[in-house]
């Protein structure tokens, strides 16, 4: 079974050679964990069993969320994210669009 992104309105799909990384919400760090789901919007007393399931993809996240290699280390094979990192937020678009347009 191939597993998709979790990201509201995302398709990116973990399969060999995605360029995309996927990676596990953090269920230990209830604070980090609460950031997470608001960023996606999801209730914030949606059960961690469920959390667990859930997988986001690499493209949700900056640059700077990624642990990076130091000159003359091996590139990693994976990339792996800061323990400090958080997904962009989900926007509602049609209030964005009002912001911007109506504004």
């Amino acid at each position: 079974m191939v597993r998709t992104c979790d990201y509201p309105g995302c398709s990116n799909k973990d399969v060999a050679d995605s360029p995309q990384s996927f990676h596990r919400f953090p269920v230990t760090d209830v604070a980090l964990r609460k950031l997470w789901v608001l960023a996606l919007g999801i209730h914030v007393d949606t059960k961690v069993e469920k959390i667990k399931k859930l997988r986001l993809c690499s493209a949700h996240f900056s640059d700077d969320d990624f642990l990076s290699t130091c000159p003359g280390q091996r590139q990693m094979k994976k990339r792996i994210l800061k323990k400090s990192a958080v997904p962009a937020p989900q926007v509602n678009k049609t209030v964005a669009y009002q912001l911007i347009y109506e504004a």
